[in-house]
């Protein structure tokens, strides 16, 4: 299964600029390098709300941030089963894919990151140890949130005023 592109009108900002990351990122032992990962992550939808989730790990650079759930992809394996294994795995969801969203190079790690809108099949979240909370949030509540990238919180905010996240 190949996902086709999902072709969104209000989907042309880089979100995701590293200038744009001002953090204190002396709580993480992290240091960007030549080699990257390839990293699938869900913007998962459901009844007008989009699933984010926190690192339980202390020494990753996104510890405390609110982030999409993601993970990564491992050899050989097909992008759109890395997300369905990653998304069962990490919160216990079984999800449909939509289709593909944006592509662009992770702000924390440098990775290549792929991100898919999906919609869950299952409703009952179940955390793995490497995360600390996963939570269903709506427009306002994001907009409230001070722990998230500046780049992910414009990307769902411009998502939901476009009406592709309702």
């Amino acid at each position: 299964m190949n996902s086709s592109w999902i072709t969104l009108n209000w989907l042309k900002k880089d979100y995701y600029n590293f200038n744009e990351l001002n953090r204190d990122d002396s709580k993480a032992e992290w240091r960007p390098s030549d080699v990257f990962k390839l990293i699938v992550c869900a913007t998962m939808v459901e009844n007008s709300r989009v699933l984010l989730v926190r690192h339980a790990g202390v020494k990753k650079p996104d510890y405390g941030d609110w982030l999409l759930p993601a993970g990564r992809v491992e050899p050989r394996e097909e992008l759109e089963e890395a997300l369905k294994r990653e998304m069962q795995e990490e919160t216990g969801l079984r999800v449909r894919i939509v289709g593909k969203l944006v592509e662009h190079i992770d702000a924390y790690t440098g990775d290549k990151l792929i991100n898919f809108l999906c919609i869950p099949l299952t409703s009952r979240i179940e955390t793995s140890p490497e995360l600390m909370e996963a939570k269903w949030f709506d427009l306002k509540e994001i907009q409230g949130l001070e722990d998230i990238h500046p780049g992910l919180k414009q990307f769902l905010i411009d998502g939901f005023e476009a009406g592709s996240f309702t």
